[in-house]
């Protein structure tokens, strides 16, 4: 008895100390930690703020999920319509299954603002959206 309790004495606070440590690094590098977004952006202004973490509002004109092009990628052109859209997001095939409703029906012809790292594509400014809490409807 004596024993487990010397055991008892030594074991509770390393359990402790891991049980903290392990707390902290779930918070530094969970997956879903939210990022701060750095600007907020039209679709026309997104070019300027290449590799920010943003947000991009605007007209969402047109979407489509082109299952040609590996990886099938559905696109939400922004303000115009391919290709001269001023911004698009780009949700892959994937991640599409995080959506309930088909993102074509929820966004087209919608405002909506994208959060996310910008990035450049052929000359147009993009956002990955990987999950559909990037995206909000402008009121």
């Amino acid at each position: 008895m004596n024993q487990l309790r010397k055991y008892i004495k030594k074991f509770i606070p390393v359990l402790i100390i891991i049980l903290f440590v392990g707390l902290i690094l779930s918070r530094v590098f969970s997956p879903e930690r939210q990022q701060r977004v750095e600007v907020t952006a039209t679709a026309s202004e997104a070019a300027d703020h290449q590799g920010k973490y943003a947000e991009v509002c605007g007209e969402a004109i047109s979407v489509q999920t082109i299952k040609q092009i590996g990886g099938e990628p559905t696109f939400i052109n922004f303000e115009e319509e391919y290709p001269n859209q001023h911004f698009t997001g780009v949700i892959w095939g994937d991640d599409r299954s995080a959506w309930q409703s088909s993102p074509e029906d929820l966004y087209t012809n919608r405002q909506i603002c994208v959060e996310g790292f910008i990035q450049m594509h052929e000359g147009t400014p993009q956002i990955r959206i990987s999950s559909p809490e990037q995206v909000r409807f402008q009121n």
